[in-house]
C-alpha cells in the first residue's frame, strides 16, 4: 500500500512543483527493502505483481527526474543569488540518497561566497586597511576576517546539514571549505612575507647567526623586528582559534550522533551489544577527530603556518639575544640601588619573548623559546655578571681600617663619592654589585617561573599529557638555573669572606693564645669582672659585619653571616687546639663559646647551630669534671649528630692538663 500511495502521489507532486512532497514519496520508496519487490514478482497473484512492478517503475523514473530537477533548480538559485531557494533545494538532496552531491554543491557555492568576500578583504588589506592604528597587525586581521567569514557560513549551514544530512556529514563540508580557505590564506601569507620582508629578515638573521655577515646587524631594527614577531604569533593564534572552532563544531556533531544512536534502542540491548556499540562509537569519534587533525596539519594553511613559526623561533632567539646584549651594554646603577638596571631589563625581555611565543598557542614553539631564554640567561647573562665576582674582592685591613674601607665603598655606592684609592674602591663596588646581581637573578628566575606557570594555566587550557610533559620539562630548567645563580653567588660570598674576613680573623684569634686557660681561682674571678678576649672579639666582628650590611641585599648578607660563622668556628677551633686547660679554663671556654654562639645566633639565626656543632662538641669534652664524664659525654653525642671521631676526642681531652694522663690514655671513645 505504501508503494502504491507513493507512486500515485509523486507524479502530481512533481507537476505541481511540490518538490518536498515528491522527495518524501521517493525517499519512502528508496527506504523500502528490495526484497518486497522480489516477493511480489514470485507471488501467485499476477495482478498484484504487475501493480507493484508498475509502481516501482513510476517511482524509479520519478527519482531520476527529481535528481535532475533539484540539481538544475539549485544551480539556477546559485546563479540568481536566491538564498531561500538554495537552502530549499539543498535540503532535498538527502531525500533522494544524494548526500554527497548535496554537500558538494553547497560546498562549491560556499567556496564561491568565501572567495568573493575574501577578495574584497584582500584588496582592502593591500591598500593598507581601514584603521591606521592596526597597521602593525594588518595581515593578522586579514586572516581573522577570512576565518570569521568561513565560521559564519558554517554556522548558517550546520543546522541544515545536521537535520537533513546527519551530523557526520559536517566534516565533509569542512573538507571542501578548507580547500578554499587554503587558497585565500596562502595569498595573505604570501603578501605578509613580501611586504613585511619576512624572508629577507630571516635570511639576514641566519647569516648573523652563522657569523657570515656581521655588518648586516645594523640593517636590522630590533624595534621593527619586535612588531613583526608579535604579528607572526598573532597570525598563528588566530589560526589556532579557527581550528579550535572547527573542533568544537565536530565535537557537537559527535554528541548529536550519540544521541541519535541512543534513540535507536540502545536501552534494549544486552551488555555485550552495548559494549560493542560503545567501542564502535569510540572508533568513529577517533576516526573523525584524526581526519580533522590530518586536514588541519596537512592543509596548505597548516603547513605555511608551521613554516612561519619555525622561522619565528629563530628570529625570536635573535631578538632576545640582541636585546639582552643591549641591556648589558647600557647597564647602569642608581645611587641608592644595590643592583643594576640590566637585572630588570633582562628578565623583562625573557618573559616578554616567552609570553609572546605562548600567545601563538603552540606548545612546541613556547618550549623552544623558553629553552632559548634559559640559554640566554645562563650562557650570556650569568657569564657576564659573574665576571665582577670572578675578579675577586680586594682585601682590606681589619678593625678600624676594614670599617673605613667598607664605609668608603658604601659612600661610593650611595653618593658617588670617590676616595683617594679610587681604583680599589671601584673594584669593590663592581664586586658587590655583581654579587647582588647574581643573587637577585636567582630570585628573579623564581618569579619568572611562577609568572610563566600562571600564564600556561591561563592560555594553554587544551593541552594533552604529552604537551604537558614538554612544558614541565622546559620550565624545570629554570629550577636548575636558580641553583646555578645561587651557586655562583655562594662563590662570591666565599670570596668576600676570604678577602674581608678570613685573613684578619687569624691574628685576632691569636690573641686568645696570649691569655691563660689554666687560671687560678682569683684569675677566674677577674675574668668574671672583665672578659679577657671574647667581648672584644665579638665587638670587633660586629663592626665588620655591620659595615657590609648596607652594601648587600638581605639574602647575600644572610649568606655572608653563615659563611663568617663557619670561618669563626674553624678559626676558634684552631686556637683552642693550641691551648691547654684546667677545670676553670674549661668553664671559661664554655662561657666564651656560649657568648659567641649567642651573638652569632642573634645575627645569623638558628643555622649557626649547624655551623658550630663541631665546635660545641669539642668544648663539651673539654668542659668536664672527669675522664669518665668525658666518655659519657662522647657516647651521648653518638646518639645525635656526632661531628668528631674517637681519635679527635682523645686529642681534645689531652688538652685538659689537670686530668690523669693514664686515665685519658685508657679512655674509651
Amino acid at each position: 500500500m505504501d508503494l502504491r500511495t507513493c507512486a500515485d502521489g509523486v507524479r502530481s507532486a512533481i507537476e505541481q512543483e511540490d518538490y518536498e512532497l515528491a522527495a518524501r514519496h521517493i525517499h519512502k520508496f528508496l527506504t523500502l527493502d528490495t526484497t518486497i519487490f522480489q516477493v511480489g514478482d514470485r507471488g501467485e497473484a499476477k495482478d498484484m505483481a504487475q501493480s507493484m512492478g508498475k509502481s516501482y517503475d513510476i517511482l524509479h523514473e520519478a527519482s531520476n527526474e527529481m535528481k535532475t530537477i533539484i540539481e538544475k533548480r539549485f544551480d539556477h538559485a546559485v546563479i540568481d543569488g536566491d538564498l531561500a531557494s538554495i537552502q530549499r533545494f539543498f535540503k532535498l538532496f538527502p531525500l533522494l540518497n544524494e548526500h554527497a552531491k548535496g554537500i558538494k554543491r553547497i560546498g562549491d557555492y560556499l567556496c564561491a561566497e568565501i572567495h568573493q568576500f575574501a577578495e574584497r578583504n584582500y584588496k582592502v588589506m593591500l591598500a593598507g586597511g581601514t584603521d591606521d592604528k592596526r597597521i602593525s597587525v594588518l595581515y593578522a586581521d586579514a586572516l581573522t576576517m577570512l576565518f570569521e567569514g568561513i565560521a559564519r557560513e558554517i554556522q548558517v549551514y550546520e543546522p541544515l546539514i545536521v537535520s537533513s544530512y546527519g551530523p557526520d556529514k559536517l566534516l565533509s563540508l569542512i573538507e571542501i571549505l578548507q580547500r578554499e580557505c587554503d587558497k585565500e590564506a596562502e595569498r595573505i601569507i604570501d603578501a605578509f612575507i613580501k611586504n613585511r620582508q619576512f624572508d629577507n629578515k630571516a635570511k639576514m638573521i641566519d647569516k648573523i647567526r652563522r657569523n657570515e655577515d656581521k655588518y648586516v646587524l645594523d640593517k636590522i631594527d630590533t624595534l621593527e623586528l619586535d612588531v613583526l614577531l608579535s604579528e607572526v604569533t598573532l597570525m598563528h593564534t588566530r589560526t589556532h582559534i579557527y581550528w579550535r572552532y572547527l573542533r568544537r563544531r565536530l565535537n557537537l556533531a559527535n554528541m548529536k550522533i550519540d544521541e541519535q544512536q541512543k534513540e535507536l534502542g540502545e536501552d534494549c540491548m544486552d551488555d555485550e551489544n552495548k559494549r560493542l556499540l560503545e567501542e564502535a562509537k569510540a572508533k568513529q569519534k577517533r576516526e573523525r577527530s584524526n581526519k580533522l587533525d590530518d586536514l588541519v596539519l596537512r592543509s596548505v594553511l597548516g603547513t605555511r603556518m608551521q613554516e612561519l613559526l619555525g622561522q619565528y623561533v629563530l628570529m625570536e632567539q635573535f631578538y632576545m639575544t640582541e636585546s639582552v646584549a643591549k641591556a648589558m651594554i647600557i647597564d647602569f646603577k642608581e645611587v641608592d640601588s644595590l643592583t643594576s638596571s640590566m637585572l630588570d631589563d633582562v628578565f623583562f625581555i625573557i618573559r616578554k619573548c616567552v609570553r609572546r611565543s605562548l600567545s601563538s598557542s603552540s606548545v612546541d614553539c613556547t618550549c623552544a623559546v623558553l629553552n632559548n631564554g634559559v640559554t640566554a640567561l645562563e650562557a650570556d647573562f650569568l657569564k657576564y655578571i659573574f665576571q665582577g665576582i670572578k675578579s675577586g674582592y680586594p682585601g682590606a685591613g681589619w678593625t678600624a681600617e676594614a670599617y673605613q674601607t667598607a664605609q668608603t665603598a658604601y659612600n661610593v655606592i650611595q653618593h658617588g663619592k670617590m676616595a683617594t684609592d679610587a681604583g680599589s674602591e671601584k673594584l669593590k663596588e663592581i664586586f658587590l654589585t655583581a654579587l647582588n646581581n647574581v643573587r637577585a637573578s636567582a630570585v628573579c628566575t623564581k618569579t619568572l617561573k611562577k609568572g610563566l606557570l600562571e600564564d600556561f594555566e591561563k592560555h594553554l587550557t587544551e593541552v594533552n599529557e604529552l604537551e604537558k610533559g614538554k612544558l614541565e620539562n622546559a620550565i624545570s630548567q629554570l629550577d636548575d638555573l636558580v641553583r646555578k645563580f645561587d651557586g655562583s653567588a655562594n662563590v662570591g660570598i666565599d670570596k668576600l669572606c676570604a678577602a674581608a674576613f678570613r685573613p684578619k680573623l687569624k691574628p685576632v684569634m691569636e690573641l686568645y693564645l696570649s691569655t691563660t686557660h689554666t687560671p687560678s681561682e682569683s684569675e677566674f674571678a677577674d675574668f668574671e669582672a672583665e672578659d679577657p678576649f671574647m667581648d672584644n672579639f665579638i665587638a670587633t666582628l660586629d663592626r665588620q659585619l655591620a659595615a657590609f650590611e648596607p652594601l648587600l641585599i638581605p639574602i647575600n648578607y644572610q649568606e655572608l653571616l653563615v659563611a663568617v660563622c663557619a670561618e669563626v668556628s674553624e678559626q676558634f677551633e684552631r686556637v683552642i687546639m693550641k691551648s691547654v686547660y684546667n677545670r676553670l679554663g674549661g668553664l671559661q671556654l664554655d662561657k666564651d663559646f656560649r657568648s659567641l654562639s649567642s651573638y652569632l645566633t642573634n645575627v645569623a639565626g638558628w643555622v649557626v647551630r649547624e655551623k658550630c656543632a663541631r665546635l660545641s662538641q669539642i668544648v663539651s669534652i673539654i668542659n668536664v669534671d672527669s675522664v669518665g664524664e668525658a666518655e659519657e659525654c662522647f657516647h651521648q653525642l653518638q646518639h645525635h649528630n656526632l661531628m668528631i671521631t674517637g681519635d679527635e676526642a682523645m686529642k681534645v681531652l689531652v688538652l685538659r692538663v689537670d686530668l690523669p694522663s693514664d686515665a685519658i690514655k685508657n679512655a674509651s671513645f
